[in-house]
């Protein structure tokens, strides 16, 4: 049986107490929540870069919103669920 993960385009939010994204996921077991951290957001932005600030996060999930679906519906699957909120971190982004 496959593991199916549905997310929406925009439906994200920054966690400042986080320092990072929260988006969400649908399932046939429900919604699951993931967070990506600034790390792995700076990671897909330039992997040469030790940081980047709130606004360059926010617009670097924006412009990969469609890879780190891929990456959160990979680990989804790899993790089978987990504890809410599923964290993606810059190991999981490299690539």
């Amino acid at each position: 049986m496959a593991v199916s993960v549905r997310f929406e385009a925009g439906d994200w939010q920054w966690l400042p107490e986080r320092e990072g994204m929260l988006f969400v996921g649908e399932t046939g077991m429900g919604l699951v929540e993931f967070l990506i951290t600034i790390e792995a957001l700076a990671e897909l932005f330039d992997p040469t870069v030790e940081a980047i600030d709130r606004e360059t996060a926010i617009e670097t999930f924006i412009e990969y919103e469609a890879d780190i679906h891929r990456i959160a519906h990979r680990e989804f699957v790899s993790r089978l669920g987990g504890e809410p909120p599923i964290l993606l971190t810059a190991a999981d982004v490299a690539g």
